[in-house]
């Protein structure tokens, strides 16, 4: 197989049926392997920590990035209220829209009713 030091890829269909396909140990080495090169690339790619405490305060330091994490949680909840009031708000006009159209409805009826008796009792 591969060196755990050379590039990560990607497996394709028939790779990966032919290892379940495969022995045991041959996913074991195989997922084994792909953490061994995990492990390296994080191990390669981290920064050290004076590089990220200098990033931290150029950003304004812990207080800031918590200040800024409150106002955008502040924010979401506002946004989740406002969207639930407007839900209220739709489901309300829609309420209001249906008692309508079942009033014209009973309206519409009480006249078709009224004429019908007036043209049977012969008033018309």
């Amino acid at each position: 197989m591969t060196e755990p030091t050379s590039p990560p890829r990607v497996l394709g269909c028939e790779e990966i049926e032919m290892y379940l396909k495969g022995d045991r140990r041959e996913i074991d080495r195989l997922i084994l392997m792909s953490l061994n090169r995990l492990a390296l690339a994080l191990s390669e790619h981290s920064l050290d920590q004076d590089t990220i405490l200098h990033d931290l305060r150029s950003i304004g330091g812990m207080q800031a990035v918590k200040d800024r994490a409150e106002f955008v949680d502040s924010l979401i909840i506002k946004n989740n209220k406002r969207s639930a009031m407007m839900e209220k708000v739709g489901q309300s006009s829609l309420v209001w829209a249906l008692l309508a159209f079942l009033g014209f409805i009973a309206m519409a009826s009480w006249d078709a009713i009224v004429h019908a008796a007036k043209i049977k009792l012969g008033a018309m």
